[in-house]
């Protein structure tokens, strides 16, 4: 397990399936099958893109049996399959949060969004949501993503924050912002393959940085 000394910022990237990543993360004669083992015990989390084609029980399990304690997914879904993903069992705490992602949310998205919310923390990164809802989101607990880049800070009971691409700055702005944030958990992710290796080693340094514990 990779040195988490980041005052509970859980620090990953989006995806592990990445072809840039042979030989810059895995080795060249790894099997595919044991790449999500050989990622989750180098780093502390992982968002996981997951729907229809790839959401079962048993993908989960394995994937909770073969990372290390401590590792933690949050599961990205779209706006598009919250009503079917809103009943779905998810193992807990190995799961820590969902990010439901999408271009607008709507007052018919309430009902799936407070039911999921009720099993575990919830955070939306959408690019069209009325304030009105807005407001309604976050009364429920419901939080939204934070976007460094866009000087938005992540908000609710599991502190997500997403950069698409990093700088030192930027990752150094992200972290004081989570830090900052009253969450019970919380995450930073990068969600480009070609810089989030190099970025995800820049985390940890700053972390120890600018630690304020």
């Amino acid at each position: 397990m990779p040195d988490t000394d980041t005052a509970g910022v859980v620090l990953g990237a989006r995806h592990y399936r990445h072809r840039s990543w042979r030989s810059a993360l895995y080795p060249d004669n790894l099997p595919a099958e044991w790449r999500f083992l050989f990622y989750s015990h180098r780093h502390t989390g992982l968002l996981m893109p997951y729907s229809l084609k790839d959401a079962s029980r048993e993908a989960l399990a394995l994937w909770q049996e073969e990372s290390p304690p401590g590792f933690r997914m949050v599961l990205e879904i779209g706006v598009a399959d919250l009503e079917w993903f809103a009943q779905r069992p998810v193992p807990r705490p190995f799961v820590g949060a969902c990010v439901v992602r999408g271009a607008r949310l709507d007052e018919a998205h309430l009902p799936d969004l407070a039911g999921l919310a009720a099993r575990l923390p919830v955070a939306v990164d959408v690019r069209s949501c009325a304030p009105a809802l807005a407001r309604e989101l976050a009364a429920r607990g419901i939080g939204r993503c934070g976007r460094p880049a866009q000087n938005r800070p992540p908000t609710g009971p599991a502190a997500v924050s997403l950069i698409a691409s990093p700088s030192r700055p930027l990752i150094g702005q992200a972290l004081t912002a989570l830090w900052a944030a009253p969450a019970e958990s919380r995450y930073l992710f990068f969600c480009e393959a070609a810089s989030a290796l190099r970025a995800l080693a820049d985390a940890r340094v700053l972390a120890g940085f600018i630690n304020p514990s």
